[in-house]
């Protein structure tokens, strides 16, 4: 398997966070499935190769070639179908407003085509990056498309993006009400904003931070006690954590790591 990633250049760090590559050969139809989580971060993936599959209840659903994956509420599982060879950008919370003809909040817990959102431009943008010779080619056709469309734009209003990073850098533990009071609007203006640009409501996006930073310290640690953990993300109890874990994930932290990671002997508490 070969990852890498690649930080955006300097006039576009505010609204990308990194651009991604991922190559490897799956085992098709019988790989397992893999769940993505909600992060905060919408995301453009061009598949280079053979489609992925994503996961209903009831039947399975071929992703598009080039799709934008906007704000999610809740996971979904996906699977390969043969050679995997990805290349990703992922923006800020605040940062791909610039790449839809739509208010960000219509694409909120979809998946869809580029071209719904860029039309024709999307299919050349997409044949573009998949002609190119490379992982660096590809970061660059991105940011020269990207920085012709924030040339077009009447306005770059920073204030949301400023609040989104406020979020991020507090782990999810900022009041909305602290939050409006420190960037000088009314939480009513605030969340109008964040709808518009972001796709979720400012707390929204704070419960998904948390929940991702509780995913990540639970990978990276030797041994966990769900309450402990609980009360240092700032939940009220560890029944209120499990609960936003499910509405996550689907799966309580046991059994999400049990079934993902099979690290499921680290957990001293009962889930």
């Amino acid at each position: 398997m070969n990852y890498q990633e690649i930080r955006p250049s300097q006039f576009l760090s505010n609204h990308i966070k990194l651009f991604w590559s991922l190559n490897y050969l799956s085992e098709g139809e019988q790989s397992q499935s893999e769940t993505i989580l909600p992060d905060g971060c919408p995301e453009i993936v061009f598949n280079l190769s053979d489609r992925f599959k994503r996961l209903h209840p009831d039947f399975d659903e071929t992703q598009p070639a080039a799709l934008f994956a906007g704000q999610m509420s809740r996971g979904i599982s996906i699977r390969p179908t043969g050679q995997v060879s990805l290349f990703g950008v992922r923006f800020h919370p605040a940062g791909a407003f610039p790449m839809s003809r739509f208010s960000v909040h219509e694409l909120t817990d979809k998946i869809v085509d580029l071209t719904e959102l860029l039309g024709s431009r999307g299919r050349e943008l997409e044949e573009r990056i998949g002609n190119a010779y490379g992982f660096a080619e590809r970061v660059g056709i991105f940011e020269s498309h990207f920085l012709h469309r924030l040339a077009v734009l009447p306005s770059d209003d920073k204030t949301v993006g400023f609040a989104a990073e406020m979020i991020v850098k507090s782990g999810g533990t900022i009041s909305v009400s602290r939050l409006a009071e420190n960037i000088g609007v009314s939480e009513r203006r605030l969340e109008r904003k964040f709808r518009s640009r972001v796709g979720i409501s400012p707390k929204m996006l704070a419960r998904t931070v948390r929940f991702q930073n509780v995913v990540n310290n639970i990978q990276s640690a030797a041994n966990v006690d769900l309450l402990d953990t609980a009360l240092s993300f700032g939940y009220f109890d560890q029944s209120h954590m499990i609960r936003e874990f499910k509405e996550f994930s689907g799966e309580t932290p046991l059994g999400y790591f049990r079934k993902t990671h099979g690290i499921s002997d680290i957990f001293t508490a009962s889930t």
